[in-house]
């Protein structure tokens, strides 16, 4: 073999046994542009809900005391303009939380039960009891079953045709919750989890580091906005990568609880709990 020839051999074995450099794909960070604040005539607003069907805004308001019953909590119905509708449109709850729809009701977690809202009258029309439950936090459905998590004992249940069931169990702190087509996400507040459940219903890590982890929500491009209670806003992207796009910690009673985010409107929603209203703003890639 000419020495020519063979240094050219050498070359390309070499070479192709060197280990390829992947190819990263750029993760375009989503930012957000403020675009409306409601008045503040709401009371210690923790989760906001969007009915498509109604086209309206349902705010659940604590009032009183967040483990409290005393039946003073209420939901209020606002415009996508921020402007209220209905102040208390639904009376007479104790400390609702997170807010789900199904089959044409709202679903409100009412610390240790359930109760079912028919969006017609403004009327609780069933309650559901959940064995053991201390201080249920989210809601999130499948279009059939009702998920609510449990903050206090780590349990999260399924409402399924009017029996409520254990789904998960040591979920410590388990708090938001979302069904995202056929995958299941759990945030868990003190640990700063989000966790995806697998086909055995164990938690599989996705981001860590989202401190105060409250309400989840899915953005459509394989990301998810986590809100974190004191006052941010965490971007976490398809490959678990983490980036806080809002800040409001240095504000006074400006947290982040459990939000809402409207696809087709590129709208993000924001309770700020003692702030005693809601935030809207854009979102853009």
């Amino acid at each position: 073999m000419k020495p020519l020839i063979a240094l050219a051999v050498v070359l390309t074995v070499i070479t192709a046994c060197q280990p390829t450099k992947e190819t990263k794909t750029e993760v375009k960070t989503p930012t957000l542009t403020l675009k409306w604040a409601s008045d503040t005539t709401l009371t210690t607003c923790e989760s906001v809900l969007y009915d498509p069907t109604a086209d309206v805004l349902y705010v659940a308001d604590i009032a009183g005391k967040p483990d409290s019953a005393d039946g003073v909590g209420f939901i209020a119905k606002l415009g996508l303009d921020g402007k209220v509708i209905d102040a208390q449109w639904v009376k007479g709850l104790n400390a609702p939380k997170g807010m789900g729809l199904s089959n044409g009701k709202l679903y409100v977690a009412d610390i240790n039960k359930v109760v079912e809202i028919d969006p017609a009258t403004g009327t609780v029309s069933k309650s559901y009891p959940v064995e053991g439950a201390v201080f249920l936090n989210d809601i999130t459905t499948d279009g059939g079953k009702v998920y609510v998590s449990d903050t206090g004992t780590g349990v999260v249940s399924v409402l399924e045709n009017g029996t409520v069931s254990p789904y998960l169990t040591g979920v410590n702190h388990a708090n938001g919750l979302l069904v995202d087509g056929s995958t299941f996400l759990v945030a868990q507040f003190e640990e700063g989890f989000l966790s995806t459940v697998d086909g055995q219903k164990q938690l599989v890590l996705k981001a860590d580091s989202v401190a105060n982890a409250d309400g989840i929500e899915a953005v459509g491009d394989g990301g998810y906005l986590v809100s974190s209670w004191n006052g941010k806003v965490t971007y976490v992207a398809a490959d678990g990568t983490t980036t806080t796009i809002l800040d409001t910690t240095g504000e006074k009673n400006q947290s982040a609880a459990d939000i809402e985010y409207i696809p087709g409107k590129k709208l993000l929603l924001i309770p700020t709990f003692f702030g005693n209203k809601v935030v809207a703003y854009e979102l853009a890639n």
